[in-house]
């Protein structure tokens, strides 16, 4: 038992995919919920206004538990998908020669690539039991939070984000393998999880949150391309069809280019929209973050864009956050 690589393949640098959008779901819906509650002060009071502010009170009552247990049900499902993928990928032989990646590549000076548990001699059996104990936990905050927040069509999205975590690598046929892992990190980590949240929290979702859910998707969109240009050599030697590995190198920098470009410019539109002119200034002020980012790639500097990465998902969460409390 090495804790070290355990957390090593726990892969954290991909957290904030998983936390983001529920931070932008939850700020979102405190939103929503507000302004459910407030009315003009007219009397009498219109009963529109009083049927928006009953709704609103068991709302308020909820949103702190049901906000926490969305946030321990991403964590979880992202750490369930982390070490499944870690599990098929070993047992494929995907990540072979992994084990010793890190120091071969320092010695290189080159950037050093994570380890992976299967690949570093890690029984498979112990890494598909921390995927399964995971996804349970996953499953559980799920369930609570569905049965306090009564949004019961939520079981339906929980079941289809774990199936989609398991058949990204795992199965007879990954669709990770055939380039299709950008579309289900959209669907999952942006649609489904800044939506699912809003609606848990507040009943309803709203366009703020459908253009919240499209940024945080392509932010986390960027994070699996730089894994993936990251290995495209092996992957292609492996016979892991990638998106990288389809459009091949040149164009699909250019393709995460073009999403940083679109990330921005609609969490620009996002957080003005919030708090005008300041959520907007706040978020031009990490710029350098996407500018260094977008650079690196090209140099095949991936460690630094995959910390980029993960810097400007939760600066656009956080941001959104302040913007929505002030």
């Amino acid at each position: 038992m090495n804790p070290r690589l355990w957390l090593t393949g726990l892969r954290p640098k991909t957290l904030p995919a998983s936390i983001a959008p529920v931070l932008v779901g939850a700020a979102l819906a405190s939103r929503r919920i507000d302004q459910l509650g407030t009315c003009v002060e007219i009397h009498p009071v219109p009963q529109e206004c009083v049927a928006n502010q009953a709704l609103a009170e068991p709302l308020q009552g909820h949103f702190w538990p049901v906000a926490i247990l969305c946030m321990l049900v991403a964590v979880f499902l992202q750490i369930a998908v982390n070490f499944a993928n870690d599990y098929s990928d070993g047992i494929r032989g995907t990540d072979e020669g992994r084990g010793a990646a890190e120091s071969d590549a320092e010695q290189r000076g080159g950037t050093p690539k994570p380890r992976r548990l299967v690949a570093s001699g890690v029984p498979p059996k112990h890494v598909l039991i921390a995927a399964g104990i995971a996804a349970v936990l996953a499953a559980v905050c799920g369930l609570v939070a569905v049965v306090i927040s009564q949004a019961w069509w939520l079981l339906a999205v929980g079941a289809l984000s774990l199936i989609a975590g398991w058949f990204y690598t795992g199965g007879k046929h990954p669709y990770g393998y055939a380039g299709l892992g950008e579309v289900a990190v959209f669907l999952f980590f942006g649609l489904a999880a800044v939506l699912g949240t809003e609606y848990a929290l507040a009943g309803s979702i709203d366009v703020m949150g459908v253009c919240g859910a499209v940024c945080c998707g392509l932010n986390a969109v960027m994070l699996l391309m730089v894994n993936n240009l990251r290995d495209i050599a092996e992957d292609k030697r492996h016979g892991k069809r990638t998106l990288a590995v389809r459009l091949g190198e040149r164009r699909t920098t250019a393709l995460f280019t073009a999403c940083c470009i679109a990330a921005w410019m609609l969490g620009l539109f996002v957080c003005m929209s919030l708090w005008l002119p300041w959520g907007g200034i706040l978020l031009i002020s990490g710029v350098g973050v996407p500018v260094r980012m977008v650079s690196s790639v090209p140099k095949h500097q991936f460690r630094t864009a995959l910390s980029d990465a993960g810097f400007q998902t939760l600066l656009f969460a956080v941001v959104v956050v302040i913007a929505v409390a002030v």
